[in-house]
This record gives C-alpha cells, structure tokens and sequence, in this order.
C-alpha cells in the first residue's frame, strides 16, 4: 500500500540519524576490541542497537514509491549490514571471530549509505571530520560525487570520487582508490596507500581513511593484497603490485613525489616496513600500525634504510595479537638504526585500526593537508 508523504519522512529522518550514530558508536568501542572486554562492550553498546533496530523495524513497513525505490532499498541494505555489526558486539559470544565479522559488516553498512552522500547532508558529514561538517562550501563540493562501476578499465579519463580497479571481493590483487571531488587537477597531490589487515580486503579498508581524504583532499589508495595476507614471507609479489598502483596514479593525476604514505594494520602495518625499507623505495614517509618489525628486516641488513626516514609507529597496550613489547623492541631498532621516528603508544588500544590517529598522522605526514576552514 503506498505511503504518504509524512509517513516517507518519518521513516527517512528515524533511520538515518540512529544509523548514523550507531556506526560512529561502534567506531569508538573498535579500539577496545579484546576477548575479555565483550562483556563490558554489549552493556554499552545496547541502547545504540535497540534504537537502530526500533527504527529499522518502523521504516521496513513502509513502502517507498517507485521514484525512490533504490534510495528505500539502499537505506535498508545499509541498516541491515550496520544492525550486523551491532550483533558483533551485543550477541552471546566469548571469542573474537564475531567481532571481526562486525567489523566487515561495518564496512559493508558505510559502503551502502555512502552512495547517499550526495543527497543527504547528514551522511555527506559523516563521511567528512568533525570540524569539516559544518563547511557548506565542502560539503556542496563533494556532493558532486561520482561512484564508478566496479572494476573500471584504467583510462585518461577516470571519474573522481571512489574508484575499484580490479578489486571485487571475490578476486585478489585490485585496488580501491579514492579521489577527491573538488582537486585542483594541476596541483601536485599527496598520496596515502593503506595496506589491510591480515584476510582483509582494500575494498573494506578504504573506509578507514576516506573521512581524512575527502576532508582534506588528498588521494587514498587500498590496495588487495594478491594472496590472503601480503608477502612477509617467501616471493614478494606484492611490491611490484604496489609499485604499478603508483604508475597507475602517476599515468592519471599529478602527484607529489615528496609525500606519499604507506601505512598499514597488523600483517599489513609488518608488511608496510618490509615494502618501505628498501633503497628505491618510492615511499617517503612510513606508518604501520599494530604491527612487527619482520625478523628478515634486521637478518638482511635492511634497517640501515631507516636511517632519516620518518616512520609513524602506533601500537596499542592491550593488543592481543601482537603485544606491546614487540612495538617497544621496534621503536629501539628504528631508533638505533637512526630513523626520523615518532612513536605513539595508545594506552587501552587493542588490535584494532587506531582510526582516532589519523588526522594527528595526516598533520605529522604534511602539514599542508588541513581542515578547510569553514569560513
């Protein structure tokens, strides 16, 4: 039965407001993931999930008109995912592998609500810093967007906003890049290259860096890794992957020779000091987080390529994957290895993206990268 107009509205402005703000919720409680926190974790999470899901209950009875059928669908696609990873925390489990899973969920619900950017200014602010989203001027800039089909064929004349390249979830070795709206086309543009997790996928990872893009208008790159996890052991064919991403980007933008960030998470934070301490390394500033110096890094000699070289190193004191001291050893083999090393140990972080450290990353990567004024 068709809707009426109030009823339209009702169930746009209860859902995307509660959805919204369960997602930035489980943005916060991510960096204490840890298998003896769940319990502590559900309690604060609930009072998120029972709105999202009152709400979602109310607008899944109304039906939305033809003219606006793909914005119901996208919304209640996104609630769903969000309300998944609203179960990875408030569900009866004990271990971490549900939490995991709610991470991706996580992933998928910004993925499906990002495409309403555009047209919803509270989800264009969302996807930007806090102190941007009052910026009229950005927010009407970047709500000019363009999503590109998946799997795009490189050309000279590639849409601007979020771009997968090969990088479907069912196939290794792509990437997902993102590219700002509003860039200046003839400037030299900073790049950064996030690097996931172990099983991870750039198609998820991009997220973790798209607000510090979109906000202050450099280009961000996820690449896949080609196997499960990237090569810390055995042939690297991972660099060369990574290697040809620069030449893609180079081929299509004017990028800044002198600012291009690799950073990572956990096998891919390990993998980002193995790819970045070579000799030709094309990377001129370094950033694993939450991950290890690699044994074949010191056993090759490879260490004296830190020296000078910054490096952003950020580790947290209850992972428990890879715990603290190893990060501690790390910091004193850059240190000694006489490496521009800013070390940042995050008191009560887990393993887990410490996402809070990017815009203090970003400032330490090039100061020239700002939030716009809102002037």
């Amino acid at each position: 039965m068709p809707q009426n107009d109030d009823q339209l509205l009702s169930a746009i402005t209860r859902i995307v407001p509660s959805m919204l703000t369960a997602m930035e919720a489980f943005e916060q409680l991510q960096r204490n993931f840890h298998p003896t926190h769940s319990a502590q974790l559900k309690l604060t999470f609930e009072p998120f999930e029972a709105r999202l899901r009152e709400d979602f209950n109310f607008f899944s009875t109304v039906e939305f008109p033809p003219d606006i059928a793909a914005i119901g669908s996208t919304l209640h696609q996104a609630a769903t995912y969000a309300l998944r990873a609203c179960e990875g925390i408030t569900g009866d489990h004990t271990d971490i592998a549900p939490m995991m899973r709610a991470m991706r969920a996580h992933c998928r619900a910004q993925e499906e609500i990002y495409a309403l950017a555009p047209a919803m200014t509270p989800v264009n602010q969302y996807f930007l810093e806090p102190e941007a989203r009052a910026n009229r001027r950005l927010l009407s800039q970047l709500a000019h967007q363009e999503v590109a089909p998946a799997d795009v064929i490189v050309s000279e004349d590639l849409p601007r906003g979020i771009l997968s390249v090969a990088n479907a979830r069912t196939v290794r070795g792509g990437f997902s890049v993102y590219v700002p709206e509003n860039l200046d086309l003839q400037a030299p543009t900073s790049v950064v290259m996030a690097l996931h997790g172990g099983t991870g996928h750039g198609s998820d990872f991009i997220w973790s860096w798209l607000r510090e893009a979109r906000t202050r208008g450099f280009i961000l790159v996820a690449p896949t890794s080609t196997g499960n996890t990237w090569a810390l052991d055995g042939p690297d064919r991972d660099l060369p992957a990574l290697l040809k991403i620069l030449t893609y980007l180079r081929q299509n933008w004017t990028i800044d020779n002198d600012h291009i960030l690799l950073t990572g998470m956990s096998d891919g934070a390990s993998y980002c000091l193995q790819a970045g301490l070579n000799p030709d390394s094309p990377f001129t500033h370094l950033a694993p987080f939450s991950g290890v110096l690699h044994p074949d890094i010191v056993m090759q000699g490879r260490l004296q390529h830190a020296h000078k070289k910054p490096i952003y190193l950020v580790h947290g004191t209850l992972d428990w994957m890879f715990p603290v001291e190893i990060a501690r050893m790390a910091r004193a083999e850059l240190e000694q290895a006489g490496a521009d090393l800013t070390y940042r140990e995050i008191v009560g972080l887990s393993h887990s993206y410490a996402r809070t450290e990017n815009p203090a990353l970003i400032d330490w990567f090039n100061a020239a990268l700002q939030v716009p004024s809102n002037a």
